[in-house]
């Protein structure tokens, strides 16, 4: 029988069956055992905010995962890519990667976020010579990257899987297509180019031959000598005059 205070209140409540050295361990009312501890929260009782139960996440998989789910993005498209697939890819267990990712479109969602990449400004004082390098650093993109090859597979499902070509767009082509636009505003600021030129179509008239012949040629090469004759025919319509 515990003692009780004046008025009838309970001092102290035995913890719910909880042993401490084979001694039942008594939590006074201030949620604290004998010896200054917190008592543990009774059964069926939610633990406090901030703790969630369980041990918390282990990330150090989650690049091999996001690498492998790239490298199978670029060999086989979206269609072709399987979970199944990418865990054995990256040595992981099959949970692993649906704990981390319910389905396959959160899964790729997350590897293509990752595919933003930072540019150097290209500006030697000459615009033809930055721009020659700004479209020179498109083409060894399309050709020389993970994310160049993913491009053309994304493109053929762009019509069943419009939101993944997005992601793609904001974090890839976005980027690329800045190199070249950021050459031309300068030109436009300097007084070299048209003070009325559109950029965005200026851009794709220097962005857009390289593309078309990578991804459409036999070879998917463009040359140097070819890069600067579409610089110099493009410039030769939106020089200052």
């Amino acid at each position: 029988m515990l003692p009780r205070a004046r008025g009838g209140a309970t001092k102290a409540r035995v913890a719910y069956g909880h042993a401490d050295g084979g001694r039942m361990t008594v939590a006074h009312a201030s949620g604290t055992d004998p010896r200054g501890r917190q008592a543990p929260p009774p059964s069926g009782v939610a633990r406090p905010p901030g703790r969630p139960p369980g041990r918390p996440r282990d990330t150090r998989r989650d690049p091999l995962i996001i690498e492998a789910t790239l490298a199978a993005l670029a060999d086989n498209g979206f269609g072709g890519l399987s979970m199944e697939a990418v865990a054995a890819a990256a040595g992981v267990g099959k949970a692993t990667v649906y704990r981390r990712w319910p389905t396959k479109g959160a899964l790729v969602a997350d590897a293509l976020a990752t595919l933003a990449e930072s540019h150097e400004p290209h500006d030697t004082g000459s615009l033809r010579d930055d721009l020659v390098a700004a479209v020179n650093a498109v083409r060894r993109h399309n050709i020389q990257t993970l994310s160049g090859r993913i491009m053309p597979r994304l493109l053929a499902e762009k019509e069943s899987h419009p939101d993944l070509f997005d992601t793609y767009r904001q974090q890839v082509i976005v980027p690329s297509r800045e190199q070249v636009a950021s050459v031309l505003r300068r030109g436009v600021a300097a007084g070299e180019l048209r003070a009325d030129l559109d950029i965005e179509l200026a851009t794709d008239m220097l962005v857009g031959p390289v593309s078309y012949r990578q991804y459409t040629g036999g070879s998917h090469e463009v040359t140097g000598t070819r890069i600067g004759q579409i610089v110099d025919t493009v410039l030769g319509g939106i020089r200052a005059r």
